[in-house]
């Protein structure tokens, strides 16, 4: 039961910021919506993948966290993630990979509240990441479509 009650701070906060970074997102153009569109298979599994860490949380299932954690770490690297090529994104996406690995390794230690702590890091990495993408969106746009002559 106390380690039921030391998750619950845990998920108020991921759900606070999940439910700020709703409100965060700006409207969106025609051809941006667009653009997003085609993310949308990706971000879907992304969030299910996440979601799936913290029903496993809950529940204590420590396989669940470390293949949903190694699941997104992998999804991570695959081309469809990589949207952008600057230094900022690469470094996001590779503080993203450590807190998936963190995950992975307290779940496979059974440690909880590491994990639990890896998953607010990682969904931090998430917030920081799309804000990073909604803020720059339109020079991030133009420099992915730049091309050399």
């Amino acid at each position: 039961m106390r380690r039921f009650l030391a998750i619950i701070p845990m998920v108020v906060v991921f759900a606070s910021l999940w439910a700020w970074n709703l409100k965060a997102d700006p409207p969106v153009s025609q051809e941006e919506s667009n653009d997003s569109k085609m993310l949308t298979p990706l971000m879907h599994l992304k969030l299910e993948k996440s979601k799936s860490i913290l029903e496993g949380l809950s529940l204590e299932d420590f396989d669940k966290i470390a293949s949903n954690a190694q699941s997104l770490k992998l999804l991570s690297t695959e081309a469809g993630w990589n949207v952008i090529q600057t230094r900022e994104y690469a470094d996001q996406s590779r503080d993203f990979q450590r807190a998936a690995d963190l995950i992975v390794d307290a779940a496979n230690d059974e440690d909880i509240h590491r994990a639990a702590m890896g998953y607010v890091a990682m969904t931090l990495r998430c917030v920081e990441c799309h804000s990073y993408m909604r803020n720059h969106r339109e020079g991030l746009i133009k420099l992915s479509t730049d091309t050399p002559e």
